[in-house]
């Protein structure tokens, strides 16, 4: 639980400081690739190259027109994406989605990054730094898509509703069955009271019928 420290609990401001930490590096890294992609594609023509067939492929034929085929505009929509997940993760406006956007960048980022199949041993050794830092960065950015700040999550939340509206219709129904065996066991009651007078009024009537004959 939050404790009250000036506007901010103190860990909310923890949890604030965090983001902001976490969120600056994509920031920065974001605003490089969108005022100089072409300090980054190099590294991304690799990967732009086997991606945009296969998305130009995937996709329906009147909008294959539409994705990207510079390499230089990939890396700007790249960074695009950091720089806006950065500033939602970091300010808690749509801090969630601004993290998937940050695991997709970072996705992205280790595609870039990994070595061809033609790399030569120093090549990929001097890649693994670059390529951990980037997992590094995609787990932390997984971990904070779920992070619900100590909130219950939307499904816990949902879960809980429908057993509270089990419970009330399994409560209403033991109450009308409660409700219904008192009416039953009212109605066979009055029937039981009816044949006893019934019983009564034909004894009476019989002996009336024995006393007229004799």
């Amino acid at each position: 639980m939050d404790v009250p420290v000036g506007m901010f609990g103190s860990m909310s401001l923890l949890r604030f400081l965090s983001r902001s930490l976490f969120a600056s590096a994509f920031v920065v890294d974001g605003v490089k690739k969108i005022r100089t992609p072409s300090d980054s594609a190099p590294e991304a023509e690799a990967f732009t190259a086997r991606v945009v067939p296969l998305l130009q492929r995937a996709v329906p034929a009147p909008y294959s027109s539409s994705i990207p085929e510079s390499t230089e505009t990939w890396v700007r929509l790249g960074g695009a994406a950091q720089v806006a997940g950065g500033v939602m993760f970091a300010t808690g406006l749509g801090r969630r989605l601004g993290a998937l956007l940050l695991a997709k960048a970072s996705i992205l980022n280790i595609a870039i990054a990994l070595p061809g199949k033609d790399a030569s041993k120093d090549e990929r050794g001097a890649a693994r730094p670059l390529v951990l830092t980037n997992l590094a960065l995609l787990g932390a950015a997984l971990l904070s898509a779920r992070d619900t700040q100590g909130h219950p999550s939307l499904s816990w939340r949902a879960e809980q509703t429908v057993k509270a509206a089990d419970k009330k219709i399994s409560d209403t129904g033991d109450d009308l069955s409660r409700k219904a065996k008192k009416a039953a066991k009212k109605a066979d009651k009055k029937k039981d009271e009816l044949l006893k007078n019934a019983r009564k009024e034909s004894k009476k009537l019989g002996k009336k019928l024995e006393s007229v004959i004799h």
